[in-house]
């Protein structure tokens, strides 16, 4: 990436003196370009409604380096409108219809247009186009995987703590909507707060700072041992991709030495191949890719570093909830099933089969009812259940639920490994 020096012209077309400081010094500020491309990771602050030209704000959750200095810090506020309407996944199309719920799901694509630094009070012109992209980091955990007892503690106290935080934490009233619309057959759509975008800058943004001189490159500092944040410059996906096919990530952020010399600039090039790579399959089977590193691109200096033979292990990527990747010792990366693959299925099967137990009663009838209904058409169910007498309407819900679980988790083909450009990724070098 590069970085120019901006000076400004005075009023006569002479320097000015803000600008190059007193005598034949340095000048004082810069500006600093950030090129076309860069993902920029976006958290929303408030609620928004999706249609085309809703304001929407957020702020940035990841850091924007250009080569050896931080130029835009976590916590700058974006804003920006509403300016069309992405295509929903397909399988969330699929369950939302399942689930009773007819609405044309859409997601935005949000322009964020202006960029304000809050360190600096200095705003900034942006052309971005983004979409949603709801993902988290995964690391590599070396623990042994718990017991069954273990795991259902956990689970349970999971559980409790969101029940907690949903009644008592912010945003009590974004989650109250959010439930009535989920009962709902029909209802509005919004951009609820919290929800995260990536933005790709369409064209440069320059970004006006306090003037730094570049900072000394080491020549004798190692690779080896050192973990690099960076982000895939292509799309990786366990359905498409095959073993040998060519991979290249990016530094995202710059890696110095214990005397602050440079050792990897952001923007340097990590090469790499897939390794293995298997689709997703039939009866909920999911797939699986691995990449490994096999080299480091200087950017034009033959420096000690670069003539290192470089490999490299995978020891973070971002995914989706959906996916619930995991990442082994190896950096394999893999899939997983749903956590209540098995649970859900047996509780709804429990609960169905309780309908039918008309020996405590019509009141406990009653709410044995509602309940099983609750388990398939949300509202409309619950209605059902309790202006209709028979009980088997109430059962046919709760088989209907049961039958739907076992599909989406049994039979369907099971997600694929996904990493969508931009990914982030961690990666641990090595010279061995």
């Amino acid at each position: 990436m590069t970085m120019v020096v901006a000076v400004q012209p005075g009023a006569q077309g002479q320097l000015s003196q803000q600008e190059v400081g007193a005598g034949e010094g340095p000048p004082t500020t810069e500006g600093v370009i950030v090129p076309a491309g860069v993902p920029l990771h976006i958290q929303v602050t408030r609620t928004a409604h999706l249609h085309t030209g809703a304001e929407v704000s957020g702020v940035l959750t990841e850091p924007i380096y250009v080569r050896d200095r931080l130029v835009v810090p976590v916590g700058s506020t974006l804003s920006g409108t509403v300016t069309g309407y992405a295509p929903v996944d397909r399988i969330e199309r699929e369950q939302a219809l399942l689930n009773g719920d007819v609405t044309p799901l859409h997601d935005p694509v949000v322009d964020f247009t202006s960029l304000h630094l809050v360190d600096t009070d200095e705003d900034v012109v942006l052309d971005t186009r983004a979409l949603i992209r709801a993902t988290k980091l995964v690391r590599f955990s070396s623990a042994k995987k718990p017991s069954l007892v273990r795991q259902a503690i956990h689970g349970v106290k999971t559980r409790v703590h969101d029940v907690y935080a949903s009644i008592f934490g912010p945003g009590k009233k974004d989650r109250a909507l959010q439930l009535l619309y989920g009962q709902l057959p029909y209802h509005p759509q919004r951009i609820w707060s919290g929800t995260q975008f990536l933005a790709d800058l369409n064209a440069p943004a320059t970004v006006r700072m306090p003037y730094e001189a570049p900072v000394a490159e080491s020549e004798v500092a190692s690779l080896n041992g050192i973990t690099v944040s960076a982000r895939l410059r292509d799309s990786l996906d366990s359905k498409i991709s095959k073993k040998g096919d060519a991979v290249v990530a990016l530094v995202t952020a710059p890696v110095f030495d214990a005397e602050h010399k440079l050792i990897l600039p952001e923007g340097t090039e990590i090469d790499g191949v897939v390794t293995a790579s298997k689709p997703a399959r039939k009866f909920g089977r999911n797939g699986q890719l691995r990449f490994g590193i096999r080299g480091v691109k200087d950017d034009g200096q033959a420096t000690a570093r670069t003539k290192e033979k470089v490999y490299g292990t995978l020891t973070g990527a971002e995914g989706s909830a959906g996916q619930n990747l995991s990442v082994d010792a190896e950096g394999n990366v893999k899939a997983n099933p749903d956590k209540n693959r098995f649970v859900a299925p047996l509780l709804l099967a429990a609960t169905a089969m309780a309908g039918q137990d008309a020996d405590h009663g019509a009141a406990n009838a009653g709410i044995g009812r509602t309940t099983v209904a609750s388990n398939g058409f949300g509202l409309v169910a619950r209605v059902v259940a309790l202006t209709v007498t028979s009980r088997n309407v109430a059962i046919g819900f709760g088989a209907y639920a049961f039958a739907k679980s076992i599909y989406f988790r049994f039979l369907v083909r099971g997600h694929e490994v996904t990493f969508p450009k931009d990914t982030q990724v961690e990666v641990t070098l090595s010279t061995r």
